[in-house]
């Protein structure tokens, strides 16, 4: 895994439609005093990154107006993606 920094608007979400709007707040808290700790997992699909792990952490990121995200690039399989996603 290389770790990279990646412009949020090259990323693409999972859809997970669902969030509490008190965790949001508190990480947003958390990134705001300490920044991103923890990066995000992605994998490139040949025009996007796609996030693997870590879309909660995306999704503050854009609701803080940051730009970029520290991000683990991954690298699976066609067929370890799409079983992976269909868990």
């Amino acid at each position: 895994m290389n770790l990279i920094e990646v412009d949020l608007e090259k990323i693409r979400p999972n859809l997970r439609l669902i969030y509490h709007l008190e965790s949001l707040e508190m990480l947003g808290r958390l990134i705001l005093s300490r920044g991103q700790v923890d990066p995000i997992q992605v994998w490139f699909d040949g025009e996007y990154f796609r996030i693997w792990d870590g879309e909660k952490r995306w999704r503050v990121c854009k609701m803080l107006g940051i730009r970029r995200v520290k991000a683990l690039l991954v690298e699976f399989s066609e067929d370890q993606i799409f079983n992976d996603l269909l868990k």
